[in-house]
This record gives C-alpha cells, structure tokens and sequence, in this order.
C-alpha cells in the first residue's frame, strides 16, 4: 500500500516538473501550427459508406433512400481511395464491384434521359446561353421563364417538372464572381424586352447559387426590378466561415477537403465596392421587393450554415421564404439527377416557381 502510494506521489512529482520545464514552450506554440494541423487524423470508408475518423466513427444516415445512401458510398469510397493514391490521409476498404456516381458532366446526361426536353444553344445579350423546353409547354406558362446558374441537371429537371422554359446562362469565370453578374444582368435586360419582371425565375447552385443571390442584391443599382421568384441552392460558403464549414468537412461528399488533412478552403476577405455587386451571398441588406425564395441544402452539406443563415436574413426582411433541407444528403446532391431525393427538390422548386411567377 505504501510503495503504491509513493509510486503515485512520484508520477504526480515528475509530472509537475515535466509541466514547469514545458510551460515556457507550451505558451509559446505558434497558433498557425495549430491551425494549419490535419482537421482529420485518419480517415477509413468502409464498403457500406461507415466513415473512420481516428476514435470517431459516423455510419452512413439512416433515413435517406437507399439509392442515395449507395451513391453516397461511392462518392466517399471514391475519394478515398483517390486520396490514398496521392499519399493523403484516407483510406478506403477493399471492395469490388463499386461503380462511380454520374460525375459534372455525366450529370447532363443521365438528366437528359430522365427528363424529356429539347436542347438549344444560342445567345442572348451576347451571352452564351443553353435553353431547355418542355416537349409542349401549357398555355399558363408560356409567358413564363427561369434562368438558371451552374448545372445542367437542375435546369432540365426544372423544365420538365415545371413545364416551362429555361434558360441556363452560360456565364463567364467559372464561380462566383463579377463577370457572372454582368453576364446574367444582361440576359436578364434582354428578357425583360419580352417577359414581365414578375414572370422571370432566378436559380442556381453552390457558386451559382452566390450568383443568383448576388445578382438580385446588384439589380436596385443596376435600376432594374426585381424577378418572380428566387431558387437559392446551397450558396457557396467559402467566403463566410459557417459552423457548417468545419463540422461536415469529412461527412459532405461534394466539398471535403478532410481527404487530403488540408483545411476547408478559405478565399480571405473579398471587399467590393458600393457600386459592385456583394461578394458573398450573406452580405448586403435584402433590397425592397425581394421576391419569393425557396433555399435548398442537406444536412451533411458543409454550406448548411449558410443557407440557415441566410434564410433568417430573408424572414427578418419580411420576404416568402421556404427553407427545405434533406436528411443526410450532401453539398450539390441534385446533380444526381437519379436520386429520389433530387427529383423531390426539383419537384418542389419547380413546384414554388409555378406559385409565383406571374
């Protein structure tokens, strides 16, 4: 009892010592080297999408559909095994037979098949535009249009779900960014010539969605009116830290850079002028006659903060706001024109647009 005691004392003893001797260096850590530590030691994907996280282990979700639930899997699956070939934290188990999600392009694709609509390229303002169409669009809606930001997918399933014409604008930098707004600002004056202001829809996701967003923020200056309705599809966060941003990176199959120990990408302060469109999608003040806005996200996207966010922003201001999140689903989920789940919010989106445009 007593070695066991003094053996106790001694540990303490030696501890103490170890702590007075390191406090110096102990204070004195750099806090970039904290910052710039892995977010995620080690990650391991199970066959059945079961993700590893050192100690923490997070099953795949429990009630979403199963098709969504296996392309889930192969996303995750996919990059891990992508990481582990360039040297990167994650691993994946052994399994064979799994075959790839659509990817960006293949997305178009797989929508075309999905949903019957005619396709045609052309211009409008001297911008770049793919137009989508029903096979035959009903008399109610004939005086009605959507513009759309980003993804063919979402602008064909929109189209036939909805019964209306969309036009997909094709616009400069490749994200969110100036050009992209004068790019939709000038198809948008061009189709005023021929729609009234309320009969126009804006949408668009992720960086498109920062554009839709931003767009309609710009329009007061630009002395334009305001569209029908608003389609806000996760907006791209990288620009506003969002709890979201860190807590889902390793769970969001669209966005994490957990893979590779690298932290969520940041682009830093992006400042714009008074005369220039916001930057980011939370900022600006919400201009009067804001029209009708459905929000999209997941609960496994890392932009869920911003899309929460914003939605109260829209409720404070007094704006029609429907705030819909799918469970466990990820950032840009509906590219996967096959889910049920995306066909669902298609359905709804097209659904909200029939309710308000004019």
């Amino acid at each position: 009892m007593r070695r066991s005691l003094f053996l106790s004392l001694l540990a303490v003893l030696a501890a103490g010592v170890f702590l007075a001797q390191n406090q110096n260096s102990v204070q004195k850590l750099d806090p970039a080297i904290l910052a710039a530590a892995p977010p995620v030691a080690q990650m391991i994907v199970d066959s059945d999408g079961t993700l590893h996280f050192g100690p923490r282990t997070v099953p795949p979700p429990a009630l979403e559909s199963a098709e969504a639930r296996a392309s889930y899997t192969r996303q995750m699956l996919r990059k891990a095994r992508a990481s582990a070939a360039k040297g990167g934290l994650a691993s994946a188990r052994t399994v064979e037979g799994v075959p790839e999600p659509p990817s960006a392009g293949g997305s178009k694709q797989t929508a075309l098949k999905i949903y019957e609509v005619t396709e045609e390229t052309s211009k409008i303002g001297g911008v770049g535009v793919t137009i989508y169409s029903p096979k035959e669009i009903p008399a109610k809606n004939r005086r009605k249009v959507a513009m759309e930001f980003e993804m063919d997918a979402e602008a064909i399933a929109v189209a036939s779900l909805g019964q209306m014409k969309v036009i997909k604008v094709n616009y400069r930098g490749g994200g969110p960014s100036i050009p992209g707004n004068e790019d939709i600002v000038a198809v948008y004056r061009e189709l005023l010539k021929t729609y009234k202001p309320k009969s126009i829809a804006m949408f668009g996701a992720s960086g498109g969605c920062t554009l839709a967003q931003t767009t309609i923020l710009w329009l007061p200056v630009q002395k334009l009116p305001q569209p029908g309705a608003v389609g806000l599809g996760t907006c791209s966060g990288g620009s506003n830290r969002g709890d979201a941003r860190y807590t889902m990176n390793g769970l969001d199959a669209g966005l994490s850079s957990a893979f590779s120990g690298q932290a969520p990408y940041h682009p830093g302060n992006l400042t714009r002028t008074p005369d220039q469109p916001p930057a980011t999608a939370l900022d600006g003040d919400i201009p009067k006659g804001y029209p009708p806005a459905f929000l999209l996200s997941g609960t496994r996207d890392m932009c869920l903060s911003q899309t929460v966010l914003l939605h109260r922003k829209l409720l404070r201001a007094g704006v029609v706001a429907d705030l819909n999140v799918f469970e466990g689903m990820w950032h840009f989920f509906w590219e996967d024109p096959s889910l049920p789940e995306s066909r669902e919010a298609m359905t709804a989106l097209a659904n909200f647009f029939n309710s308000h445009l004019q």
